[in-house]
């Protein structure tokens, strides 16, 4: 078989890929290899041991694929060789590309703890199968301790709170969502959660998972205590998988990923590299790192799509923009950017917007939430470095759009003067919309 693009791998980076590929070069033949048949929504894995009723509600229709005009192939690539620019596969012929896009993803870190290979311990695969074998275990599970407070932790926990009985959050930083929210703004949603019955250790680290006949017991942490636990989740990030790639000398950086430029181009001649198995760099400061997101994997896919047959599209972001969003059924977080503390980390001088208010008007509308907008700026330019938000369903779409913003390079006086609609049911009222008011405070601030 021979193909124009071949993408391997079929979750949001190859899927994206395939898509934008064919979009834009429509008389182009794309093939997506991919070891399951169906594939789950990455972001939507926690709810599917709580809110959603059936774990297929969460599953990616793999037809969507065929109506684009895309072929799939259901198997496993065991090599790739860029000297015949073919792919081997476990069970079928190899395919030969023109273009290749090696999209394989990120598997769970799991650290070298002692214990960590007991019956009992697992972590949150992107795997259907896998999923489906440890989803009935972890619902019936009286004692559940997860370990890592991100957002696979903090999700993870709150779910399982409505169907355990116990549920322990344990993380070793001073609080949940550390790498993503200041204190402040989590504080929030550690009472929301605390509220749903989980019980959050900060500041603290474990020492070894116990066990019993080759099954979890505890936990046990570096004070010594022993927290129960039927089942542990390590939720501790995800690592590149870039096996194939190494194999085929391609270029890996300091932290595990694959290296690209700008349009997704690897170090090998018509091969390209999106998702969660390349290393990214940061937006500010230009240096590796660790982001793993499907929606940055899904930006990048479309560079990489457009630009397979020549560049026609020019890459204008100097960088990847860590823009997280999520929910505690109460309260929604937003996330875009650099935090306080990592702005003062990396030696930027800072001023900061902050507005508290609520997210309709009048307040006396149903489902009004509080909400918080803290907005960071550089003290010299009033460039925006940063973006944090909780409130209610509004939270997801502003941080997207503050997540703009950054990418723009706004001021906080643009963003003061920015024009904007509202609606009583949707949004803050005209006068205090929490953007704009923010934003005034910190120029206020700066003049």
């Amino acid at each position: 078989m021979k193909y124009d693009v071949v993408i391997i791998g079929g979750n949001p980076a190859g899927g994206a890929t395939a898509m934008s590929a064919k979009m834009l070069h429509k008389d182009k033949s794309v093939l997506i290899i991919k070891k399951e048949p169906k594939s789950l929504v990455p972001c939507g894995i926690p709810y599917t041991f709580g809110t959603l009723k059936n774990i297929d509600d969460n599953v990616i229709d793999p037809e969507r694929i065929k109506k684009g005009g895309m072929d799939l192939l259901i198997d496993e690539v065991t090599a790739i060789d860029i000297d015949n620019k073919q792919i081997n596969l476990k069970g079928s012929e190899p395919v030969s590309y023109d273009k290749l896009i090696v999209a394989t993803g990120s598997e769970p870190f799991v650290p070298p703890i002692l214990g960590a290979d007991l019956e009992g311990v697992v972590t949150i695969r992107k795997e259907l199968e896998y999923i489906k074998t440890i989803q009935p275990k972890l619902k019936q599970a009286e004692n559940v301790v997860v370990v890592g407070a991100g957002f696979i932790g903090v999700e993870m926990s709150d779910e399982l709170s409505k169907v355990c009985k116990n549920v322990t959050l344990i993380e070793s930083m001073d609080s949940i969502l550390p790498l993503a929210f200041d204190n402040e703004i989590a504080e929030p949603a550690v009472s929301v959660l605390q509220n749903h019955g989980v019980n959050i250790r900060t500041n603290t680290m474990v020492d070894k998972i116990v066990g019993e006949n080759g099954k979890v017991r505890a936990v046990k942490l570096k004070s010594g205590e022993e927290i129960k636990a039927d089942h542990v989740i390590l939720a501790i990030g995800y690592r590149s998988n870039v096996a194939l790639a190494k194999e085929c000398g391609i270029n890996i950086g300091i932290y595990g990923g694959i290296i690209t430029d700008n349009y997704m181009r690897t170090n090998i001649k018509d091969i390209f590299a999106v998702g969660d198995c390349i290393e990214h760099r940061d937006f500010f400061t230009n240096k590796e790192s660790k982001l793993m997101l499907a929606s940055t994997a899904a930006s990048e896919a479309r560079v990489a799509g457009m630009n397979l047959f020549g560049l026609r599209i020019i890459r204008q972001t100097k960088g990847s923009i860590a823009i997280f969003s999520t929910s505690l059924d109460e309260v929604s977080m937003g996330a875009a950017g650099l935090t306080e503390k990592q702005a003062k980390a990396e030696g930027f001088k800072i001023i900061i917007g902050q507005n508290n208010g609520v997210d309709h008007h009048p307040t006396s509308l149903p489902n009004t939430s509080s909400q918080i907008v803290k907005l960071i700026f550089s003290e010299g330019s009033g460039v925006i470095l940063g973006a944090q938000i909780i409130g209610g369903d509004s939270t997801g779409e502003m941080i997207n759009m503050l997540g703009l913003a950054i990418q723009k390079n706004m001021t906080a006086s643009e963003l003061a003067l920015m024009q904007y609609g509202t609606q009583p049911k949707l949004t803050a009222g005209p006068t205090a919309y929490p953007i704009a008011v923010a934003a005034m405070k910190a120029v206020d601030k700066m003049y």
